[in-house]
């Protein structure tokens, strides 16, 4: 952008191609013709003639001029970039007033030929006036139809605001002007409503950023379309900081003409032709908007119709042409070279295959590298960059020069996130030239390219994809020239093999989330991992291919047997199908693929005689298999439909579920009953004859003829005949399986710790009631196994699974919790209640809540001496908490005051852990062995201390401290949660999930 010069003419030659100028120039300007992949390619820096014998000029205000030095650091365009200084950016230059001069053509009533402009070979200079709208260098204003009006061989140079602005104003002629250093956009449309004018031979220099009118002028361009039926053709851009050809089409009209009954974003394209850009600091030509452009046979809609761009010529570019969004958008006939990071590039379009009824690129040469510059490929540059879309076709484009570094002649998934893709593009007609690297992926599932006619793979109707493990090695071979990215190489799958794209969202648990999705069949695995995004939604994206049948696995998680998700697979024809195996631990009672019920077939569906979702359950195997396929059912092929004629198919959609009730039957049995007290006779912990009686192999009694207390990490298994009182330490253990009953010794205290508690149709008693409580300590610690992947029983570790009887009666007193009856200021250690507490609060944790506007602000001490209301705490608070009584006019009054509770409990059930995956008390019930077990928990006087587990939010699998799930009514008031704390939890403290009447 620098480079650009201004010089005077010293002389022409007799023949008028050579000038003689009074100053030699600075810098290189180029003039080069090549012949590249058998075309011949003219690339020459444009002259362009500023001075005119009729001049309209601006004056300079010198109180308000200014040398202003350059930045320090170039000017960088990309929309990213954080630029080192505001003025300056572009180099030395003059700061002034901007406020320069303006022609404005405007009639009191447009359309009626009240005014008429021919403004021909005139220099405008110092025009336009900064930081307003409509002061513009040369501005046709409202004129409506301009038909007879021209612009002609004017030269508009160093502008404040823009250099030719059409707004409102239809079917004039811009013609063979030259604009220069102009600030925002050069030759501009307006609201959106202007139509018909021709916009030809026109040569825009040096179109900067201007921060002084419109957002969009900060990203300017050197033609601004607004309303594609105008004519574009013959015209020049060089050397801008942005665009040199920007259609910004949106929806309605905007500005003096805003209506709502014209769309320009679905108006049929004029003319794009014969243009040429070259060293812009962005794109060549760049068609976005936010609606996108979506052109129709009528007026705001009918049917969609394709639009073109003809005939472009874009070099030293960042990229040379891109097209965001919109429907059947195409680029024929374009040559681009030397661009950085793309020639061609497509985001986000849609419609049909085929030159007729697609969007895509036809037609075309792109380069690389040439004589302009060695070294203009990169890494990162692709010769055409197809969308993230389902359909499109590109034919007849010629590649050379690509054979630098990373470079490719082609890749897909223009703009997508991370591991998004499953898109398809088709090829026909392409010719290779010095090109070795050939497609470029970025990781698996991305794109499928499609050869309709052997030119990128040598053989018809081959498919390249990304290499995966799941790939059939007899048709599918890895090759150099579609592995640019090496560790993401690509396979050229040969044969009749047909690829679709799978997205899986919706899965249930929730604690599958973030899990990988592990697809295998014969051949291999791929891992497919999960992304919020990646799909416009959370969940899996991945390729799979037709006639074949895929493993789908959730990493970690085959423990699961409720669970579902669904799926939509894209492009699916007559004809094709593929099955889906899931292999269980137990056989579900429900299983649904599509919307309702279903029984399984009597063997594997058949493509040709089932339907989409019919599925087969093999009970030895536990293997679940369904299909998914075309809605009809068909031996009929389709006949060879290729490129034009190709076909896009549908989706299909399965919504996959399998469900393991919960009792026999799916209805809860009646519950056993209630132990009242020990029997007479109780197995004892401390006795070693105890353990002879317990299963062999387990902790206690390793062999037939072993048998000894438990030692540190022991399983221990109570039988269900056993009664086993707890009246000696224990060690540390790991998994404890009660099937008959467990009692803590009520004359001394106790810390039981181990990784999971799993009752089941036994008791865990301590205190058998309200009445006749626990009175010593008791810590039941929950801790996470050395082996942390070692099967933790679908429960997870660190769990109390409750499918029996679970009695935690602690010592309850008086209060739990008081009303503050005094402030308390920052640094003071004691307290004062409202009321007298209890005096077993003594060595007690207690809680001072906050009354401040910060939750961070309560506090937790221990009390170490009381004195009537007032408790003496181990350390200072170090905020205040408020105590206070007002009274209104009116005699009420008002307490303000905080609450301190009473944490410390003489039963506590703790999880031991670091990253906020605590324990947790699942109270649920279980279908073993032909019967059904259903959990029940009386819990009073109880401290819940550092319980539950962040993160999971399923209702079926509730992490919470303690949960009661799926126990439908309770009768008797047999289960209840009452007088307890809650100390410092990581999910929701009580959870009740389809259970009834609970205390």
């Amino acid at each position: 952008m620098k480079e650009n010069e201004v010089r005077t003419i010293a002389s022409v030659s007799e023949d008028g191609l050579e000038v003689t100028l009074t100053e030699a120039l600075e810098h290189t300007h180029l003039s080069v013709t090549q012949t590249l992949g058998g075309h011949t390619v003219e690339t020459h820096a444009e002259v362009g003639l500023l001075t005119h014998n009729v001049k309209i000029q601006g004056n300079v205000g010198t109180d308000f001029s200014v040398a202003i030095e350059g930045c320090d650091t170039a000017f960088r365009p990309d929309q990213h970039a954080t630029q080192s200084c505001f003025n300056g950016r572009h180099g030395d230059e003059i700061g002034g007033d901007q406020f320069g001069a303006t022609v404005i053509l405007s009639g009191k009533f447009p359309d009626l030929d009240l005014v008429m402009g021919c403004i021909e070979y005139v220099e405008v200079t110092k025009a336009g006036q900064a930081f307003q709208l409509g002061r513009y260098p040369l501005h046709f204003h409202l004129a409506g139809d301009m038909g007879g009006s021209y612009i002609r061989g004017c030269s508009i140079h160093h502008t404040y605001n823009r250099a030719v602005t059409m707004h409102a104003t239809n079917n004039l002629l811009v013609e063979h002007n030259v604009a220069y250093n102009n600030m925002g956009h050069a030759i501009f449309t307006e609201d959106g409503v202007e139509q018909n004018s021709v916009v030809q031979y026109n040569l825009a220099v040096y179109t900067r950023t201007s921060s002084s009118l419109l957002n969009v002028d900060v990203t300017r361009s050197s033609f601004w379309v607004v309303n594609p039926n105008n004519i574009f053709r013959h015209n020049a851009a060089a050397s801008g900081t942005h665009f040199g050809y920007w259609y910004r089409l949106d929806h309605h009209p905007s500005g003096p003409s805003t209506t709502n009954i014209y769309c320009q974003n679905t108006e049929q394209m004029g003319l794009f032709f014969n243009n040429t850009a070259h060293s812009m600091g962005r794109y060549g030509l760049w068609v976005f908007s936010n609606p996108g452009y979506h052109p129709k046979s009528d007026i705001c809609g009918g049917r969609d119709v394709v639009a073109k761009w003809e005939s472009f010529t874009a070099w030293h570019c960042e990229r040379g042409a891109e097209a965001v969004s919109g429907t059947k958008l195409q680029f024929h006939n374009f040559v681009m070279l030397d661009n950085q990071q793309a020639g061609m590039e497509m985001v986000s379009v849609k419609e049909g295959f085929g030159q007729d009824d697609s969007p895509g690129i036809f037609n075309s040469l792109v380069v690389c590298h040439s004589a302009l510059n060695s070294s203009a490929c990169t890494s990162g540059t692709s010769g055409i960059v197809a969308p993230k879309t389902q359909i499109f076709s590109i034919s007849n484009v010629t590649f050379v020069n690509f054979d630098e570094g990373g470079s490719a002649a082609l890749s897909g998934c223009s703009q997508c996130r991370n591991y998004q893709g499953g898109y398809r593009a088709q090829v026909k007609g392409l010719a290779f030239e010095n090109s070795p690297n050939k497609i470029r992926f970025q990781w698996e599932h991305e794109t499928i390219w499609i050869d309709a006619d052997g030119s990128l793979t040598g053989e018809p109707e081959a498919n390249v994809v990304p290499t995966m493990g799941i790939l059939p090695t007899d048709s599918c071979t890895q090759e150099a020239a579609f592995s640019v990215t090496k560790n993401v190489p690509g396979s050229v799958c040969r044969g009749a093999m047909k690829f679709l794209r799978v997205a899986i969202t919706n899965p249930s648990p929730s604690s599958l989330l973030g899990k990988d999705l592990v697809v295998s069949n014969d051949f291999g695995a791929t891992h497919i991992p999960y992304l919020m995004l990646r799909i416009g939604g959370a969940g899996w994206m991945g390729l799979v291919y037709t006639g074949a049948t895929f493993d789908f696995n959730f990493e970690n998680a085959n423990q699961f047997v409720n669970m579902s998700y669904k799926t939509n697979t894209k492009f699916v024809t007559r004809n094709d199908y593929y099955f889906v195996k899931h292999t269980l631990t137990q056989t579900p009672d429900r299983i649904e693929t599509t919307k309702g019920e279903r029984e399984s077939l009597e063997s594997l569906p058949d493509p040709t005689t089932n339907i989409h979702g019919d599925f087969y359950w093999d009970t030895d195997s536990k293997e679940l298999t369904y299909m998914v396929s075309h809605s009809k059912k068909t031996t009929k092929r389709h006949g060879n439909m290729v490129f034009d004629d190709r076909v896009p198919g549908q989706s299909r959609q399965i919504s996959f579920s399998v469900y393991k009730c919960q009792h026999k039957g799916c209805s809860a049995p009646d519950p056993r009953p209630v132990p009242t007290t020990h029997p007479d006779a109780p197995f004892c912990w401390s006795d070693v004859e105890t353990w002879k009686h317990m299963p062999v192999s387990t902790g206690g009694h390793p062999t037939e003829a072993e048998y000894s207390l438990p030692v540190e990490g022991d399983e221990i298994v109570i039988p269900e005949s056993m009664w086993l009182v707890v009246d000696t330490a224990t060690p540390k253990l790991g998994r404890v399986f009660v099937y008959g009953t467990i009692e803590f010794d009520d004359t001394m205290d106790h810390r039981f710790e181990a990784t999971i508690i799993y009752i089941q149709g036994g008791s865990l008693v301590t205190g058998y009631s309200s009445d006749t409580p626990f009175t010593h300590s008791l810590i039941i610690r929950l801790m996470d196994p050395e082996d942390v992947d070692a099967y933790s029983m679908n429960l997870g570790w660190k769990t109390i699974g409750v499918f029996g009887y679970l009695r935690l009666h602690g010592q309850v007193w008086r209060r739990s919790w008081h009303k503050l009856g005094a402030t308390v200021e920052v640094g003071t250690g004691h307290i004062t209640l409202a009321e007298d507490p209890d005096a077993s609060w003594l060595n007690k944790e207690v809680v001072v809540t906050t009354t401040g506007k910060e939750a961070t602000e309560s506090e937790v001490r221990r009390v170490v001496a009381i004195n009537g209301a007032t408790l003496t705490l181990d350390s200072a608070l170090k905020f205040q908490h408020l105590g206070e009584i007002h009274t209104l006019s009116d005699g009420t009054s008002i307490t303000l005051a905080g609450e301190v509770g009473l944490l410390s409990q003489n039963i506590a059930v703790e999880g031991i852990t670091e990253n906020s995956n605590g324990g947790r008390i699942l109270v649920s019930t279980v279908f073993q062995n032909g019967k059904h077990y259903v959990g029940s928990a009386q819990v009073d006087g109880v401290e819940f201390r550092n319980m539950g587990q962040e993160g999971f939010t399923d209702i079926t699998d509730p992490r919470y401290s303690i949960a009661f799930l799926g126990l439908d009514a309770i009768d008797d008031h047999s289960s209840y949660v009452k007088r307890s704390s809650f100390n410092v939890n990581y999910n929701v403290a009580v959870g009740l999930i389809k259970t009834l009447n609970m205390a």
